[in-house]
């Protein structure tokens, strides 16, 4: 009988030279790929920001906020958008499901630019920026000299002028922001009882520099049309703009009536000083620092943009102020490479794992290479069809290939063994392998279309699930692809002109323990034997344990905790620190300095700064924030000195020793690009329609965040929205202003020139754009007094005191008001106690929200929480998918919707192996363990395949139903087991994993080792017993030959 492999086995030289392409193709492939920790997981990130200084939160909502949002909301592809309205401006985050990254920042900017014409002017002349930076920081750089060399004005002043250019044009790089400095500006601070002395006004100072600093484009004298016998065409140059300090300085603000000039240092003084005072920054040591945070563009790699930015940074070096030390305070491709580098060390040794066994189980070195052979054919020509699906080698499909080695050797170990149990018998080497793949080949093609089939669902999932699995799915199905070649060409060719009877023999210490392996397999087999007469006599038994089985994977899976990523140690942790509203940069300068005391005591930490003025996403002088960078894993093993161990025990001293601030110490996030600290993200929606006050509203979030605590399954709940910010009102006498002929709209100009500052014009000095500001002096404006005794200017051109026609009273409002697609929301963060899911704890807070919310109040989740959500409805319809395309397959191969039945009957079993397996480790049922669920579907049909094939077959020839069944089960007993301990020796690596990205191959080593090891135990029970059991029922008797058909 001829099989598909016949022409193969007759054709030596024809099947090597195919098996050399794949691997050729495979070598070719790895070229190209790039290396990435995981793809492209989060959705595209646009976002747009806007300044509006001395505004404040409910101004800037109104009339920036949603004018933005209403714009944008209509376009294409948008998934979701955020909004912050803040003291001084507003910012935006368009997530993107769909579409070109670059397409949709541009459609983006023109939604921007058509908006631009309803938003206030001072708005628009400071620029709206559209950004497709990504949202988490790539790195950050610690700049600092020793005490009293450098300012930390002058070190942002050099980070502006020389470095942050070269690092904002380096390929990959999105972002840059400078942390305890600021880009360099002209400060014009004016000194208000000078003002009132040359009866000047800010707004006069404003006109005079709006008049003076202007571009001039005068044009080229004797230019055409000129008269004749002109011989020259010359351009005139003409100096409008102020350039230096002097040329301000000089800038001519009044006349007076004796022809006097008033000057501007007559009435206040100029500076290069910072665009921002806002924010400081100290490193680890204590020295005051300025760090620059380097965000990457959606879509690039951060291993690459990394060493561009490393490379950058290196050249330029030798341009660095003597002194000037640069500190790397994280990277996180660091961890990324470290990551990758321990899957690659898994997958070596899964690869080294499984040839061992080969070599003791087969006993023979030839036999052995056979099937070990299908490993770098079937793993290296997997890449083939990664480089063709567009993909990069990443963390992700380097998982697929570990899973992929322990199942590539299957269908060879099955044809080798088969072929060298012939020869052994007596049988001529090429005549065996031909019987053998008659018989074999349909086993083999029904077994890696099941395997390979349970994928297909897979790559049909969209956004971010589809990205975490496809990835996998791709690996392990290019992986089977070729091994099934492998194990229908090359492998019987290979065994025909290989092996001989006895050749191959181990030498003297191995083949002692192959010999003691093997022949406890073989009295293993006889053992199975008689187990199997007993069992198949016992068919109700057999019905009883079934329905057990699946009863009991029902209620695990039922009761199981779930979550999405099992959290990492990715090196690093990271806090921020929040004093009461209203609090100043000197007091939170200090707090910020006791808490670098603290965490200076912590021998674990290797680097870190710390910044006042600035919170992960968040500004505000009462607000500050950390980031810390931890001694390599490989120097810190144990539990106890864990980056978890690290954040709990720094969470516990800070709350003891600062006591005059909220401090709150976490660890990143193990998927960039969702939010930048872990734990649960939500929003809190208000559906009023308008109903519910802010005050309101908060009080609906504190009830939430009450029931929450007080349900006990959390370590922290918490908003750092504040509806009772202490602020400042001032109420204008509109009456009286008329009576003094004030106008409104100058009068409150004005006084946010004085105040708030305010940006007047730009100007090009050395060789660099400036942005020329005036405010009052830091000493006359602290104190109430100081802005009720500002003179501002009526419409007949005489100064009037603001305290005639304006009162300033205590007064309390938002911090910032928060929008989450166009409705106002307030951000909440929970972190779930240790024993608690995510996934248990997204639904008590859903729970809770239902509860307390009632009509008014509506619960989103975000970030990762978001992606769970979505992730368990797809996930089951998933695993359907894949289950019933398997079935489906199998009924049409065998031609029956019974035999399939029988096959997948283990599959139950497979799955509460892996239940039992997650429970006996404390672990959850996150992604990478429902993805080795989908893996076990095929892994536990394929022992089902090799017996009911066979049984089918003797069948076919005329043998009696229990006796088919008993010969197919016993026959296929070695093989079966022989590919469970390849398979569970490959899946071992995963099982132990250590070090950095250790929590996700431990979660998929777990489910697919229990799994398998259950799966192999009961299919060898389970399967024939089934299989007589619904032969009976279907009329096929011992002298019935016919099948299901």
């Amino acid at each position: 009988m001829r099989s598909i492999s016949q022409p193969f086995l007759r054709r030596p030289v024809f099947t090597i030279v195919c098996s050399l392409l794949v691997l050729l193709a495979g070598v070719v492939s790895l070229v190209g790929l790039g290396l990435e920790d995981l793809p492209q997981l989060a959705p595209t990130r646009v976002s747009v920001s806007a300044s509006f200084p001395a505004a404040g939160p409910e101004v800037v909502e109104q009339s920036v906020t949603s004018v933005l949002e209403k714009q944008l909301s209509g376009l294409d592809g948008l998934e979701s958008m955020t909004s912050s309205s803040r003291q001084g401006g507003a910012s935006l985050s368009l997530r993107f499901e769909s579409g070109d990254p670059e397409l949709n920042a541009i459609k983006v900017q023109n939604e921007v630019n058509l908006a631009s014409r309803r938003l206030p002017q001072s708005v628009t002349r400071q620029g709206l920026n559209v950004n497709r930076s990504s949202n988490d920081l790539l790195l950050i750089l610690g700049f600092s000299a020793p005490p009293g060399m450098y300012e930390p004005i002058f070190i942002g002043g050099w980070l502006d002028q020389r470095l942050s250019e070269g690092l904002r044009t380096t390929p990959g790089v999105g972002d840059i922001r400078v942390f305890g400095s600021s880009e360099l500006a002209y400060r014009l601070w004016l000194d208000p009882s000078l003002l009132e002395q040359f009866s000047l006004s800010t707004n006069d100072i404003t006109a005079a520099l709006a008049e003076q600093n202007v571009l001039a484009a005068v044009g080229n004298l004797g230019e055409a049309p000129a008269p004749a016998g002109q011989l020259f065409s010359l351009p005139v140059d003409a100096e409008g703009r102020l350039r230096s300090k002097a040329d301000f300085e000089a800038m001519v603000v009044k006349r007076t009536s004796n022809g006097g000039l008033v000057r501007l240092k007559d009435v206040g003084r100029v500076e290069l000083g910072q665009r921002n005072y806002g924010s400081s920054a100290l490193n680890l040591q204590g020295e005051s620092s300025v760090a620059v945070g380097i965000f990457q563009r959606d879509g690039s790699n951060a291993l690459e943009v990394s060493r561009a930015v490393r490379e950058r940074l290196k050249s330029l070096e030798s341009s660095f102020p003597p002194g000037l030390d640069v500190q790397m305070i994280f990277d996180v491709a660091e961890n990324v490479q470290a990551n990758l580098d321990r899957t690659r060390d898994t997958l070596r040794d899964a690869v080294l794992l499984v040839l061992v066994v080969l070599v003791l189980f087969l006993g023979r070195w030839r036999l052995a290479l056979i099937p070990g052979l299908a490993v770098p054919v079937a793993l290296i020509g997997s890449l083939v069809v990664v480089r063709l699906s567009g993909s990069n080698l990443n963390s992700l499909i380097l998982f697929g290939l570990v899973l992929a080695t322990g199942i590539v050797v299957d269908d060879a170990i099955v044809v080798s063994e088969d072929i060298a149990g012939r020869i052994e018998r007596g049988e001529e080497p090429q005549g065996a392998a031909e019987d053998a793949m008659a018989e074999l080949a349909g086993a083999v093609l029904a077994t890696s279309l099941v395997l390979a089939a349970v994928f297909l669902p897979v790559l049909l999932i969209p956004g971010s699930i589809g990205r975490l699995y496809q990835p996998i799915a791709l690996a392990i199905s290019g992986a089977i692809l070729f091994s099934t070649f492998n194990a229908l060409t090359f492998t019987p060719m290979a065994c025909a002109r290989v092996l001989g009877k006895g050749d191959g023999r181990l030498p003297a210490p191995f083949r002692l323990i192959s010999r003691s392996l093997r022949a406890g397999m073989a009295r293993l087999q006889r053992l199975y034997a008689r187990m199997l007469a007993v069992w198949l006599a016992r068919g109700r038994t057999v019905i009883a344990l079934v329905l057990a089985g699946l009863m009991l994977t029902g209620i695990g899976l039922a009761t199981i905790p779930t979550s999405f990523i099992p959290d990492e140690d990715q090196g690093q942790v990271r806090g921020y620190f929040t004093l009461p509203e209203g609090a100043s940069l000197e007091r939170t300068e200090a707090v910020m300095e006791r808490i670098r005391e603290v965490v200076a005591e912590e021998p674990l930490i290797r680097s870190g700064n710390f910044y006042a003025g600035s919170s992960f996403g968040q500004s505000g002088e009462d607000t500050g924030s950390f980031y810390l960078r931890l001694s390599p894993l490989k120097e810190r093993p144990g539990r106890q000195n864990s980056s978890q161990a690290v954040k709990q025990r720094l969470n516990s001293e800070l709350r003891r020793r600062i006591t005059d601030a909220q401090v709150i110490v976490t660890t990143p996030p193990t998927v960039q690009g969702f939010s930048s600290e872990s734990g649960l993200q939500m929003e809190l929606l208000d559906r009023s329609g308008g109903q519910l006050s802010l005050q309101d509203f908060e009080n609906q979030a504190q009830q939430f965040i009450l029931a929450a605590q007080n349900s006990r399954q959390f370590q922290r709940v918490s908003t750092r929205f504040d509806a009772n910010s202490p602020r400042w009102r001032l109420e204008l006498d509109r009456s009286q202003m008329a009576a003094l002929d004030l106008p409104v709209g100058p009068t409150l100009r004005d006084i946010g020139t004085a105040i708030g500052g305010r940006f007047i014009d730009d100007t090009f000095s050395g060789g660099e754009i400036r942005s020329i500001y005036i405010q009052l002096e830091g000493t006359d404006r602290s104190k109430p007094g100081d802005l009720t005794s500002l003179m501002v200017r009526n419409r007949s051109g005489d100064l009037v005191s603001l305290a005639n026609v304006a009162q300033l009273k205590r007064d309390s409002g938002a911090n910032r008001i928060t929008h989450y697609n166009q409705k106002r929301s307030i951000s909440i963060t929970a972190i779930p106690s240790d024993g608690f899911s995510s996934g248990q704890a997204i639904d008590l807070l859903q729970a809770i929200s239902d509860r307390t919310g009632g009509n008014n109040l509506g619960l989103a989740f975000t970030g990762l929480a978001r992606e769970e959500t979505r992730a368990e409805s797809v996930t089951w319809v998933l695993f359907g998918l894949g289950v019933t395309v398997v079935y489906l397959l199998l009924a049409g191969l065998y031609e029956s919707f019974v035999d399939p039945l029988i096959i997948l009957l283990t599959v139950p079993m497979a799955l509460l192996g892996a239940l039992i397996g997650l429970k006996l480790r404390s672990l959850t049922l996150d992604v990478f363990a429902q993805m080795g669920l989908l893996v076990l579907v095929s892994l536990a049909a394929k022992n089902g395949i090799l017996i009911v094939e066979f049984a089918n077959q003797r069948l076919a020839q005329g043998t009696a139903l229990i006796d088919a069944i008993e010969e197919a089960a016993i026959n296929r007993m070695r093989p079966i087991l022989l590919t469970a301990v390849t398979s569970l020796a490959g899946f071992l690596p995963l099982l132990l994993a250590t070090g950095t990205g250790s929590a996700s191959r431990i979660s998929i080593g777990t489910v697919v080792f229990s799994g398998l090891l259950v799966s192999t135990l009961l299919s060898l029970f389970i399967v024939p017993a089934t299989y007589l059991l619904f032969k009976r029922w279907r009329g096929v008797g011992p002298a019935i030959l016919e099948l299901d058909g």
